[in-house]
């Protein structure tokens, strides 16, 4: 790994999320994730880039332990959500996930109504407690996520009703409801059209001027010049080189990311 991947290996002072050191092992012998350090911000879009099976989405799925919740996975290193280590045993991960929540490649609305995909969450954990509560938090949630004015008529509807890229706002929507500082995305565009595509990349930038955290995984590398203010490429596991979005597309380091840019391989 290059100096850029162990300069952040202590928590920077305040910072929202800080990995350190952290990996990822299968069945006792394969490491699938090196010893990565990383520091996320408030305001903040990360952008991790790299070919398929280099460990982007294995490092993205521990910084809210979905990893712990694969047999025989281990999850090593320090993983600090406002200065404590949460990759303990003892972290509640039901409470953690409040905080940190995650939208997945595919869209995954409950089969249930536009409202009551937002408030389902929200209700089991207390949070909305009057119908007022309740419609100020729908309406919130849905213009966040950029979808308020095409389903603010069809709330009682079936979710899925929506189109694709429809769908994919509305677990956005779902996402923030909780009011997390950091949203995880794990490729959330690979699977719609190009308009549905870019309605997703103008809600991740809003988000961020909210000041809530997001870190996005992406192969598409227009897509992380579009979004991300900081990008990080993995290769065969390794976290090789980050920086700031500019840096790494203008002028990159390491030959493996210049080889990968080129499209030499990916």
């Amino acid at each position: 790994m290059t100096d850029a991947t162990t300069a952040q290996a202590t928590p920077a002072e305040g910072s929202l999320l800080t990995t350190k050191d952290v990996t990822v092992t299968y069945d006792l012998t394969h490491e699938a994730l090196h010893p990565t350090s990383l520091t996320f911000e408030k305001g903040q879009v990360t952008a991790l880039i790299g070919p398929s099976g280099c460990g982007k989405s294995t490092f993205l799925r521990c910084l809210n332990l979905m990893n712990r919740e694969i047999p025989k996975c281990s999850i090593g290193g320090e993983i600090f959500y406002h200065g404590r280590d949460i990759n303990t045993p003892k972290e509640n991960l039901f409470e953690l996930r409040k905080s940190i929540g995650m939208v997945f490649q595919q869209p995954t609305p409950f089969r249930k109504s536009i409202r009551e995909n937002i408030l389902f969450a929200p209700k089991k954990h207390g949070r909305v407690r009057t119908r007022e509560e309740e419609d100020e938090l729908v309406e919130t949630s849905l213009r966040q996520a950029a979808l308020w004015d095409e389903v603010k008529d069809k709330l009682r509807q079936s979710a899925h009703a929506l189109s694709g890229g429809q769908q994919q706002r509305l677990c956005i929507a779902r996402t923030l409801a909780m009011k997390p500082d950091v949203v995880l995305f794990d490729e959330p565009c690979s699977a719609l059209d190009p308009i549905s595509t870019f309605a997703i990349e103008e809600t991740i930038r809003d988000i961020a001027s909210t000041g809530i955290c997001e870190i996005i995984v992406t192969h598409n590398m227009e897509q992380a010049t579009r979004v991300s203010d900081r990008t990080a490429f993995f290769y065969v596991g390794d976290m090789v080189e980050t920086g700031t979005t500019q840096q790494i597309f203008r002028n990159p380091h390491d030959q493996r990311l210049v080889d990968y840019l080129t499209g030499r391989f990916g």
